[in-house]
């Protein structure tokens, strides 16, 4: 039943019309043993299915073409047959079979009668804008944009206002074609026939030209070189061309090829292209220009008068997509490389923050470990006196270990640098508060010392950390002084100046 449906699609498109559809559908229904009711629940679809896809529906291409090439089994097959420059006005082309056809370079399918019925795939006829611009010559006002109509026979064409941006009308037939106001933006027209074609008005913003374009007899009182809307930079800037005076001028521009680029790296490509073809043989090509013009670069290359423009043209195009892949390669090696020798620096950070956070304790340890003094008072004269004196002292007693601090934290404050991980002018305001946090501790009494000791060493911590600009490190050493400073509670003023100089380097 279902190759019954597909079948009575392909005859309905072929041009057979419903009831051949009907009679496919019914055959394939009783031969599968469905009876009446399956006739009529395919029928139906596939009516519907044929209708859709003879209005060139684009979800229904593909059985477009299953359907054209059934109903082409029986029509005229012009498959390998050269066709250049052959005519069909008013040949009826029901089931011809084009595709396959060695060269259908500026074949006039001019009102040509059931064209659509034609088996095309994989020419510019498959395209239904193309085909219709073929058939009837008339596209005005409508959009081509992107559009391959290379080689098209599109000779006194109407085309007046048409968007024809980035479309490829390489090779075509444009001759006494009108083209006022129309957008050929980027348009690549290598090797088309310009002659005495209308363009007053038109917008060639980066068109693709070269010295095999047909120019002459063009008919043009200005143009515009930058698209938008309305387009932009019209040339000549006042005024109107002088007859004859648009093709000397863009003849000249035709003895380079011009390529568009969007990226750097197509850029890069391009000139890496353009040096080996050089390196191959081509002598003479040079970059002549690089222009940017809007969002994309226009690359303009000067090439010698005998050199064919178009297979080296085409050769660049090829080389420039191989020299991309390796550049994206390259991009990618050097993308891994860069994430490991990163990984390994954070592993070195890592390690490096250990070992400085159990250098830092183990200093801690040796300022706060208790030191024993023996004083030994030798008595002058007569009998000897020995006195022997011990003080346990944590530190240097309350006067040095706090003397020391203020020394220490005053010496930071005096000798900061520069803080990349705080914002501009910290410096000045972690002095201020360093010079604050140093005459407060200076205060603490003598069953403080260790805390303040832990406080100055943690202060020192967390400065060179910002130093350094480790963010990782710096989040430690400003948690580890917060930590440091809750033990000291009892003096507020200690722990707000803290908790300024954590907001102050981001913690």
């Amino acid at each position: 039943v279902a190759l019954g449906l597909v079948l009575g699609v392909g005859v309905a498109v072929a041009g057979a019309g419903a009831g051949a559809v009907a009679v496919a559908v019914a055959g394939a229904g009783a031969g599968a043993g469905a009876g009446a009711g399956a006739v009529a629940v395919f029928f139906l679809p596939a009516l519907f299915i044929a209708w859709r896809i003879r209005g060139d529906d684009p979800l229904f291409a593909g059985l477009r073409q299953f359907g054209l090439w059934i109903g082409g089994l029986g029509g005229a097959n012009f498959r390998d047959a050269n066709l250049e420059n052959a005519r069909f006005p008013g040949a009826n082309l029901r089931h011809a079979r084009l595709a396959g056809a060695s060269n259908l370079r500026r074949v006039d399918f001019r009102d040509a009668r059931n064209l659509h019925l034609a088996y095309a795939r994989d020419t510019l006829l498959e395209d239904p804008r193309a085909r219709e611009l073929l058939a009837g010559g008339d596209g005005e006002g409508r959009s081509y944009a992107g559009l391959n109509l290379a080689g098209a026979y599109l000779f006194g064409a109407r085309l007046r206002g048409a968007d024809l941006t980035e479309a490829n009308l390489s090779d075509a037939d444009l001759a006494q074609a009108d083209l006022r106001d129309a957008t050929l933006a980027k348009t690549q027209l290598i090797g088309a026939d310009l002659t005495r074609a209308r363009l007053t008005g038109a917008c060639i913003a980066a068109w693709n030209i070269d010295k095999s374009v047909a120019l002459q007899g063009i008919d043009c009182d200005h143009v515009f070189l930058e698209s938008g809307d309305p387009p932009k930079l019209p040339q000549p800037p006042s005024g109107a061309f002088a007859p004859g005076e648009f093709t000397k001028l863009f003849q000249e521009v035709a003895e380079t090829m011009d390529f568009i680029v969007d990226t750097r790296l197509e850029l890069e490509a391009l000139r890496r292209a353009i040096q080996k073809l050089r390196e191959g043989g081509a002598e003479g090509l040079e970059v002549r220009v690089v222009e940017c013009k809007e969002d994309t670069i226009v690359v303009r290359v000067a090439t010698p008068p005998e050199i064919d423009r178009e297979r080296i043209h085409a050769q660049a195009l090829r080389e420039k997509e191989l020299e991309i892949k390796l550049l994206e390669a390259e991009s990618k090696s050097r993308e891994n490389e860069i994430k490991l020798l990163m990984q390994k620096e954070r592993l070195d950070d890592r390690k490096e923050m250990e070992k400085n956070h159990r250098d830092h304790i183990k200093d801690l340890f040796g300022i706060l470990r208790p030191v024993d003094i023996h004083v030994n008072a030798n008595a002058q004269g007569g009998d000897a006196v020995n006195k022997s004196y011990h003080q346990n002292i944590h530190g240097s007693g309350n006067v040095g270990v706090q003397g020391d601090v203020h020394g220490r934290i005053s010496n930071i404050a005096r000798n900061i640098g520069t803080l990349p991980a705080a914002g501009s002018g910290a410096e000045t305001k972690l002095e201020e508060l360093l010079d604050r946090l140093a005459r407060e501790l200076k205060q603490a009494p003598e069953e403080k010392a260790k805390d303040v000791a832990a406080v100055t060493r943690m202060v020192e911590m967390t400065v060179e950390s910002a130093k350094e600009d480790n963010p990782a490190l710096l989040s430690s050493a400003i948690e580890g002084l917060k930590k440091s400073a809750r033990s000291l509670e009892s003096y507020p003023a200690v722990l707000q100046i803290v908790s300024e100089v954590a907001k102050l380097l981001g913690g």
